[in-house]
């Protein structure tokens, strides 16, 4: 179908396209529908010097993860990429090296789980949220398939049964590793939005004026670590 032209936007994510070669003249797609219309060129040469394999090659598949094992770190890799040698000195190093060999456990890459709170999904409709799923390459389907299963052995999903279902698709970005999502758009639309206060800036900031370090933690896929509750697995199955 197409190519056409878009005429109006009726909504944020709904827009009324022209089509001169339909009965109807004019269409409404839903923003997932529409790409980009590019014109092939009306005369291609190819010249085929060996046999090409239809199979996917294995080597493009491949995710490389960070070693997950919290007991295997390079310490002068620590050192030179914080430039600690100038900022601290050997006695200081030496402190934080105790200090990590210690807690181990805490830098690992793979995801933990609190135990503190669980997140609850409450709708504001009555409506099954059921979107059927994306269309994908073969490539994105294996990747896919490889995510899924890393999900399930590091227990951040599991199998089950549910009437809501949302598409899971796959985030491309140059210079980044393939990451899967899902895309909550419109169950986030039938969600009863929390609004919480925020604390004090200026007095956050005069509990740590007098600090003489800082710490920024940054939690390992801190998404993951948060469980859901039982009606809230019901609401976010893909």
């Amino acid at each position: 179908m197409g190519p056409g032209t878009v005429v109006s936007q009726i909504s944020e994510t709904n827009y009324i396209v022209s089509l001169p070669n339909r009965s109807e003249k004019s269409h409404i797609f839903h923003i997932n529908l529409l790409k980009p219309y590019h014109k092939r060129a009306e005369t291609v040469n190819v010249l085929l010097t060996e046999q090409v394999s239809s199979e996917i090659n294995e080597a493009d598949l491949e995710i490389v993860y960070p070693n997950a094992n919290p007991d295997i770190y390079d310490f002068e890799e620590i050192i030179r990429e914080g430039n600690l040698k100038e900022k601290c000195s050997p006695e200081q190093q030496a402190e934080l090296e105790q200090v990590l060999n210690g807690h181990r456990k805490l830098f690992s890459n793979d995801p933990g789980r609190t135990d503190l709170i669980e997140n609850h999904i409450e709708l504001i409709s009555d409506q099954t949220i059921r979107i059927r799923s994306y269309r994908t390459s073969p490539r994105q389907t294996e990747i896919l398939k490889q995510e899924i299963k890393r999900m399930l052995n590091l227990g951040v999903i599991e199998v089950g049964k549910s009437d809501f279902s949302s598409p899971l698709i796959l985030v491309e970005a140059p210079g980044r590793d393939p990451r899967p999502c899902v895309d909550y758009r419109k169950l986030n639309s039938v969600t009863r939005a929390e609004y919480f206060p925020l604390p004090n800036i200026e007095e956050r900031i005069e509990l740590v004026a007098s600090a003489r370090y800082i710490t920024v933690i940054d939690l390992t896929k801190g998404y993951w670590q948060i469980p859901l509750t039982p009606q809230a697995q019901r609401y976010a199955a893909f």
